[in-house]
């Protein structure tokens, strides 16, 4: 008689559960794998994505400033490198090979540093930095057959012009209101090149705060001080401003913040801005003057208001009312810094006058709203045009009618602010991040 044996399927079942077993344990070391492999190369991309940001922005602070692509490379390929050295970030082996800068005029195309040639007249210079293929520690991917690298580029140069921003000097311009941004409301001279010295003329000298009541074009007791109730105690504007001098006297220590930087008030295009009665000349003088390194009153040098990196002042200085008969303009100032800085930069230095540690790139470019005064007739509130960078030609007077005398410069680079769409050669500017035209990050 045939006898079945009745295990046999349960003992079948086992072995496939088993195996099912198996295959789904696989699977999710798999997945488990492939999940520390996964988030190990987004850590890594994020900090790679962050490098090359850094490295964009300071290439192209470089390129804004002195022109010079060469040096804008190697200051990108110094931030990668300073990266690599710092903690945590030893995995990505950024290498000479495996970066690339470029530069462009037009954010289209791009080309490397010796064959980069902007079209003449143009300022702006665009870098791209890349850096591709790095290679990193993989855990259980390879088993897989997946590759493990990470690649990142970024993309920096000016911005549009400012339409808003809140670290002005407090004074206010009288402009035309029929210009516009590209003669700066009449102050931009055609075929004036600020640079090239050749070009100067006393013309670009101009007053931006007025001595006396009789040559300011909005009228008596307006000397083109801004209003300073939004002045901050210890704000700042990012040129290391932010103070706790200017002890004693209310107002007048508001003064004396405000024209040393300290001033938070905000002005943007098409609003106003309100003007502040009386002469204050003493606090503005003892304010301004700081960024020339002379601290005077109450004014301390402590450290916390730097003065320019160059201080330099014209021998024959400008007075109100008369054509201006001195000899030192921006220009000579850009090239007396850059022989300073620059130990073969043909010895027209002033060392007597260079600061290069105590001081502070920038101080002498004030940033100023152009206003409407057509009608001013005593009025103190102004609609504001644009804005306007002057840079500061001497150290103000504090007794009499003293002024202040500024010459115009048709750009200058500004720390924060709101902007327009459309990059321009005028006014002022930030140096930002763009979109990346051939890559689908930025």
């Amino acid at each position: 008689m045939l006898v079945l044996n009745q295990k046999t399927p349960r003992r079948k079942q086992q072995g496939i559960t088993l195996v099912l077993v198996s295959l789904v344990m696989l699977f999710l070391l798999g997945m488990a794998g492939f999940s520390i492999d996964l988030n190990h190369q987004v850590l890594n991309k994020t900090r790679l994505q962050n490098a090359v940001d850094s490295a964009a922005l300071s290439a192209a602070v470089v390129a804004d400033e002195t022109g010079d692509v060469s040096l804008a490379e190697a200051a990108a390929r110094a931030t990668l490198t300073s990266f690599i050295g710092e903690s945590g970030n030893g995995e990505l082996a950024i290498s000479d090979e495996s970066t690339t800068v470029t530069f462009s005029s037009d954010l289209e195309s791009f080309s490397l540093a010796g064959a980069f040639s902007p079209p003449a007249g143009d300022d702006d210079i665009y870098v791209r930095v890349l850096v591709q293929d790095i290679e990193l520690q993989q855990f259980l991917s390879h088993i897989f057959g997946f590759g493990k690298d990470v690649s990142a580029s970024a993309v920096a140069g000016r911005s549009a012009a400012i339409s808003e921003v809140c670290n002005i000097t407090p004074i206010a311009m009288c402009g035309n209101p029929l210009g516009d941004a590209d003669d700066a409301w009449g102050y931009q001279q055609e075929g004036i090149d600020i640079l090239n010295t050749a070009d100067n003329s006393a013309d670009q000298i101009h007053e931006l705060k007025i001595g006396s009541q009789g040559s300011t074009e909005m009228g008596p007791g307006n000397f083109h001080l801004l209003d300073f109730g939004q002045v901050a105690d210890s704000g700042g504007n990012g040129n290391g401003n932010g103070n706790g001098n200017g002890g004693g006297g209310g107002g007048a220590a508001l003064v004396r913040q405000a024209l040393a930087g300290a001033y938070n008030g905000c002005a943007a295009v098409g609003e106003t801005v309100l003007t502040k009665p009386g002469n204050s000349i003493g606090p503005v003088a003892q304010g301004l003057n700081t960024r020339l390194n002379k601290f005077q009153g109450p004014m301390k040098d402590d450290g916390t208001v730097p003065p320019d990196k160059y201080v330099k002042e014209p021998s024959t200085r400008a007075e109100e009312g008369e054509s201006y008969a001195g000899n030192f303009y921006y220009s000579n100032y850009v090239e007396q810094l850059a022989s300073c800085q620059d130990p073969d930069g043909g010895g027209i230095c002033d060392q007597g006058s260079y600061l290069p540690e105590s001081g502070s790139s920038g101080r002498r470019i004030l940033r100023i709203p152009i206003v409407d005064c057509t009608d001013a007739g005593g009025k103190t509130t102004y609609d504001v045009l644009g804005f306007g960078c002057f840079f500061l030609l001497q150290s103000v007077g504090q007794s009499g009618n003293s002024s202040v005398f500024g010459q115009f410069l048709f750009d200058c680079l500004i720390n924060n602010g709101s902007t327009g769409l459309e990059p321009e050669d005028a006014g002022l500017y930030r140096i930002q991040l763009y979109k990346d035209p051939f890559s689908g990050a930025s």
